[in-house]
């Protein structure tokens, strides 16, 4: 097969390719609500959380149809999820404005964290490991100390609500997008503080 843009192969190997990159999906009811967030293990790549208008934050394992874990105690629908490297610990984000973190060994709450005027739309863990990062409509970035049980930094700056944002691998950086038609790049306060040895 020739063309514009030189000699190409029989496509009949690369719809033989293509039908391979495509050959699972499963579709599963997940919440007796809408479902809102999800989140996949980054350690296994097995374990799969979600959290819907449920008010319920639900653990899966890829390729089971079954929910292995119901962790309950929001309030309102959750809008957050986010599991840790080492798929230990869960953290979720409402539309109260409230954090938990999660033990999924011991199947219960470590932390509640309240600070948020408004829902949360995203959250990151810090790689520095008891760090959460959270975005909310209330159009702050807050940073908190998991151990410390409250938040240590407000970032400001955004004009409406955050929908997005990500910690940089080194920690460095945390990235953060808005309905105001803006993205920031702030540099960590806890890199700061690591740096000159204040964590």
């Amino acid at each position: 097969m020739s063309g514009l843009y030189g000699h190409f192969p029989s496509p009949i190997p690369l719809l033989l390719c293509i039908s391979l990159l495509i050959c699972f999906t499963e579709e599963f009811p997940a919440h007796g609500a809408k479902v809102n967030c999800a989140a996949i293990g980054q350690s296994t790549g097995r374990v799969m959380v979600t959290g819907g208008d449920d008010r319920k934050v639900n653990v899966w394992s890829i390729g089971k149809p079954n929910v292995i874990m119901t962790l309950t105690g929001h309030t309102s629908a959750v809008e957050a999820v986010r599991l840790d490297t080492a798929e230990e610990r869960v953290v979720t984000g409402s539309r109260s404005g409230t954090l938990k973190v999660w033990d999924l060994e011991q199947h219960k709450i470590l932390r509640t964290l309240t600070g948020h005027k408004a829902n949360i739309r995203c959250l990151d863990i810090h790689p520095y490991g008891d760090f959460v990062v959270s975005g909310s409509s209330d159009t702050f970035v807050k940073v908190w100390d998991v151990r410390r049980k409250g938040c240590i930094f407000t970032y400001r700056g955004h004009t409406d609500c955050i929908n997005c944002l990500r910690v940089s691998p080194d920690g460095r950086w945390v990235v953060s997008c808005s309905d105001d038609s803006t993205a920031r790049v702030s540099q960590s306060k806890l890199f700061i503080c690591c740096c000159q040895g204040r964590v």
